[in-house]
């Protein structure tokens, strides 16, 4: 491949009526498979879930969500001890979550940027026996080291909310630009 590029490059040069020396179109050649091989790396992205019921009187107000279940954390950003997401980049994200009430539960989450409330839903089925799901699709504009989380509302009640066979707690994001 180096030599196609090599070739290719030099085959450019001569063309446009260029010289350079071997060290030049050498430095170019590992310089553009440098940037290839960067751009083939790069990306951010997570997704992680509760792997079991959160019983509501363990909540507080603005507790932060942990969800300890990690399948993809791309880049590093989401910890799994804390429940949050530091952008290892500036640039635009898009961040997900959903959320299930169950049996006469009801919660509201908050997606948070540096403690800023930006999005909200509320789970609920406080007034009847059965499942009631929310879910949000928030596109921030972060910062090098900004966080992101999701933690519990204003308002929440009730016995539990499900992360199991039927339906996960979940909360992931990736970088869009």
């Amino acid at each position: 491949m180096l030599k196609y590029l090599a070739l290719i490059l030099f085959v450019g040069i001569v063309y446009a009526g260029e010289s350079c020396d071997r060290k030049e179109m050498e430095d170019t050649i590992c310089s553009l498979c440098g940037q290839r091989k960067e751009s083939r790396q790069s990306g951010i992205a997570f997704y992680a879930y509760m792997s079991n019921n959160v019983m509501v009187k363990t909540f507080s107000k603005h507790k932060t969500f942990v969800y300890d279940r990690v399948e993809t954390n791309i880049g590093n950003g989401y910890d799994a001890r804390s429940g949050k997401f530091t952008a290892p980049e500036s640039g635009v994200y898009v961040f997900h979550s959903s959320t299930t009430a169950h049996n006469k539960s009801h919660c509201t989450v908050e997606i948070v940027q540096n403690s800023a409330v930006k999005d909200i839903a509320w789970a609920d089925a406080i007034d009847h026996n059965d499942r009631a799901s929310a879910s949000t699709m928030t596109i921030l504009n972060l910062k090098k080291g900004d966080i992101v989380n999701t933690r519990v509302g204003v308002t929440y009640g009730g016995n539990f909310m499900e992360s199991d066979i039927y339906t996960r707690m979940s909360f992931s994001g990736f970088k869009l630009m």
